[in-house]
C-alpha cells in the first residue's frame, strides 16, 4: 500500500517497523483512510507475531519432551527446531533403506551428472526436497563451523577443519547437515544415542 506513495522498505522486519513507524509518527500527505488502514493493519501484524512466539514456545517445549527429540538434540547443531522437523520428516526411520536415501529424501545429496563414462558430483538441488529443514540444518551447520576451535577435540571437529580447508564454508555446511540427516535417521531407525568421539592426545 506504501510504495503506491513513493514509501519504500528495506528488506526484512527491521526495515517495514522502521517505515511504518516513520510514516505513523512523521506527517506525511496520505489520506487519513489510508493512516487509519496502516494503524489496523500494524497491530494485526504485531499480534500475529506475538501469536507466533507463543506458539513456537509451546511446541519448542513439546519438542524438549519427546524422547527421540531430546536424543536428536546431541547433534552438533541441532536445537529444537530442527530436532523437531527431523523428527516429523523421518519419524522412526522406518520408511527410508539407509541413511543416504534419507539425505536425498531432504536434498542434500549432490546431483550426479555422466559424461563420458564419468560420473561427475554437482551441487544439491535447491528446488527439490524439504527446504524448511534443508535450511534450518544449513544454518546449524553454520553455527558449528564459524565457531571450530584451532585444536580439535572430536573426530567431528577434525573432519571438518580438514574439510573447511579444502572446500571452504558453504560445502562444508552443506556436507554437516547432509551427515547430520544420515546420523539422525540412525538414531531414529536403530534407537541409538549419539556419542561424540573424542580425540586421544599423545
Amino acid at each position: 500500500m506504501l510504495y503506491e506513495y513513493g514509501i519504500v522498505s528495506a528488506k526484512g522486519a527491521a526495515g517495514l517497523r522502521k517505515v511504518v513507524m516513520e510514516t505513523l509518527d512523521e506527517q506525511h500527505p496520505l489520506p487519513a483512510n489510508l493512516l487509519s488502514t496502516l494503524h489496523h493493519l500494524w497491530a494485526h501484524y504485531q499480534s500475529l507475531k506475538e501469536e507466533f512466539t507463543i506458539q513456537e514456545k509451546a511446541k519448542n517445549a513439546l519438542v524438549r519432551q519427546l524422547e527421540p527429540c531430546k536424543s536428536l538434540m546431541a547433534l552438533e547443531g541441532v536445537a529444537e527446531v530442527c530436532a523437531g522437523m527431523l523428527y516429523s520428516t523421518l519419524g522412526n526411520g522406518k520408511q527410508f533403506k539407509n541413511g543416504r536415501e534419507a539425505s536425498a529424501f531432504v536434498g542434500l545429496t549432490p546431483k550426479q551428472h555422466s559424461s563420458g563414462g564419468k560420473v561427475f558430483m554437482m551441487g544439491i538441488d535447491k528446488k527439490g526436497g524439504i527446504k524448511e529443514l534443508r535450511a534450518a540444518l544449513y544454518q546449524g551447520a553454520i553455527s558449528i563451523v564459524t565457531k571450530l576451535p584451532e585444536e580439535p577435540k572430536t573426530a567431528k571437529q577434525k573432519w571438518l577443519i580438514q574439510l573447511l580447508q579444502r572446500v571452504g564454508i558453504k560445502r562444508t555446511c552443506i556436507a554437516l547437515a547432509n551427515k547430520t540427516v544420515r546420523t539422525a535417521w540412525a538414531m531414529l531407525r536403530y534407537e541409538n544415542q549419539y556419542e561424540q568421539q573424542l580425540l586421544i592426545k599423545n
